[in-house]
């Protein structure tokens, strides 16, 4: 006659499955401070990194104020008119009320995509130096700092000393004798900035109704030849790529006739109605 097995006790199937030996707290503590002083130092490191590399080329070294005056000339470009990502898109820009710099972030190094750097670096090689001023009013100028806070010189603390007293001057509302701005008073990227300023926010309609016609703009080119087509054609390729095609491979064409919209990219339609405007008394 066979035995039973032993019946189980309560002891051989209930698993206490608590941990025995806890740490202490004050292990864990250590712990903690251990993996939050290692976050840090893995950030504190890779932003010393990136500092490093934005030191180290050139193509990196752009400040939002520099693109400033890009973005004038290019609006489209703007963060306002970035339709999807504008989060990580120039933040240092305005796009709600305003379009212009943060005014304390106008000498931080600018966060853009590496195409946006590229025509930057393209503008201010080839067009920034064939840039051509008009003649600019006072109450304009005042209008345009309220505006465009980056230029004051609260703002911009390596501002030439003769623009800094003309400046707050004319915050101030201290008299000025004359209605136009004296010519050593404001640097070229200033006068760049308020015209482009003036540009997009007062002179857009009559931007657009500008229609040139192959002689004028011949002559405008030859003031500022790096707007060429060969310069731009393959820039262009996609947006326009018609770019001043005409006078290229035509260049006997009647200087009479106007330049249809296709052959003509809106910053060179900018740049043509400045150049008129400077010829005007």
């Amino acid at each position: 006659m066979s035995s039973h097995p032993p019946e189980l006790q309560e002891k051989d199937f209930i698993q206490d499955d608590r941990i025995k030996n806890k740490l202490p707290f004050w292990l864990w503590g250590v712990l903690f401070t251990l993996i939050v002083t290692l976050i840090w130092g893995t950030g504190s490191w890779y932003s010393q990194k990136i500092s490093q590399e934005v030191e180290a080329n050139p193509f990196l070294q752009v400040t939002n104020r520099q693109m400033s005056l890009f973005l004038w000339q290019f609006p489209e470009y703007m963060r306002v008119n970035k339709k999807t990502g504008r989060a990580g898109y120039l933040p240092g820009f305005q796009y709600l009320d305003k379009l212009n710099i943060e005014p304390e972030m106008a000498d931080q190094i600018v966060v853009a995509p590496p195409e946006l750097l590229f025509l930057y670096h393209t503008w201010e090689r080839l067009l920034s130096p064939e840039f051509i001023p008009r003649s600019i009013k006072l109450s304009e100028f005042k209008e345009f700092l309220l505006y465009a806070e980056e230029w004051q010189p609260k703002y911009w603390p390596k501002a030439p000393a003769e623009y800094i007293k003309f400046a707050n001057a004319l915050l101030s509302n201290e008299g000025i004798e004359s209605e136009s701005i004296p010519a050593m008073a404001a640097p070229k990227e200033v006068v760049q900035a308020f015209q482009g300023w003036k540009n997009f926010f007062k002179e857009g309609e009559a931007i657009n109704n500008t229609v040139p016609t192959y002689g004028q703009m011949m002559t405008f080119l030859n003031a500022s030849p790096h707007y060429q087509r060969n310069y731009w054609r393959n820039i262009l390729i996609d947006s326009y790529p018609n770019y001043l095609k005409n006078l290229y491979t035509h260049p006997a064409i009647n200087p009479s006739l106007t330049i249809p919209k296709s052959e003509i990219a809106p910053f060179l339609k900018v740049a043509f109605y400045n150049y008129q405007q400077s010829l005007k008394k």
